[in-house]
């Protein structure tokens, strides 16, 4: 299994993330706001947003390290997507082992529920 996360994993081109936040679907989590564009090609990107609300730099960075921590141990999961992630305040009192484990579980909460199908 591939841990990496290199420059193909990163979305970096102004017009491909103005794309992700017009076309994109938006979902809300209590720590963390997603944008999600599902997509053909299966190699996951992603976007990192961290604002100055958060913090420092210092408090930034970790929180920026946390979440990358998180995609790159659960790439399988974001397949055909790219996804932008925004940091919330909140997050910078966890550690970034608990911000990758916590970013990741909020996204499988909001995204499976809004791609179930209704059950009879």
């Amino acid at each position: 299994m591939d841990f990496s996360f290199g420059r193909e994993h990163r979305l970096s081109r102004q017009r491909e993330i103005e794309r992700l936040f017009r076309e994109g679907k938006k979902l809300e989590g209590k720590l963390f706001s997603f944008r999600v564009l599902e997509k053909e090609d299966p190699t996951p990107r992603l976007l990192v947003v961290v604002g100055k609300k958060v913090g420092k730099a210092v408090v930034r960075n970790r929180v920026k390290r946390g979440i990358r921590e998180g995609f790159r141990l659960n790439k399988e999961l974001f397949r055909h997507l790219d996804l932008a992630v925004i940091a919330r305040p909140e997050v910078a009192g966890l550690r970034p082992g608990e911000i990758a484990q916590e970013w990741v579980r909020e996204f499988q909460e909001v995204y499976d529920g809004a791609r179930d199908a209704p059950h009879p």
